[in-house]
C-alpha cells in the first residue's frame, strides 16, 4: 500500500515536470515508474527478504518491518536520483 502510494506520487511528479518543460510527459511519467520499480524489486528479493526472514526466526518483528519498507526507500532514493540527475537537467529541442 505504501509503495503504491509513493509510485502514484512519482508519477505525477515526473508527469508535470516534464509538462512544464515541454517534454513527452507520459512517457517520462514512466520512466519515474520504472526507475522506482526496479530497485524497489531487486532490492527486495536480494537484500530485504532474506534479512526479513533472518529476523522473523529472531522474533524481532519491529526490526523485520523496517526490513520490509526498506525497499520502498530504495526504490524512491532511486527515482528522486533520476528525476534530479536527469528530468531537471533535460529541457526540449527548439523546432525551427
Amino acid at each position: 500500500m505504501f509503495g503504491g502510494l509513493v509510485a502514484i506520487t512519482l508519477v505525477y511528479l515526473f508527469y508535470r515536470a516534464a509538462e512544464s518543460r515541454g517534454l513527452p510527459n507520459f512517457q517520462w511519467a514512466i520512466a519515474g515508474l520504472i526507475s522506482f520499480y526496479i530497485p524497489n524489486f531487486i532490492w527486495s528479493l536480494l537484500v530485504a527478504k532474506p534479512m526479513m526472514n533472518t529476523l522473523h526466526a529472531q522474533n524481532a518483528t519491529a526490526t523485520a518491518s523496517f526490513w520490509g519498507f526498506s525497499s520502498v526507500f530504495v526504490g524512491l532514493a532511486a527515482a528522486l536520483a533520476v528525476y534530479f540527475l536527469v528530468l531537471k537537467r533535460t529541457t526540449a529541442a527548439k523546432a525551427g
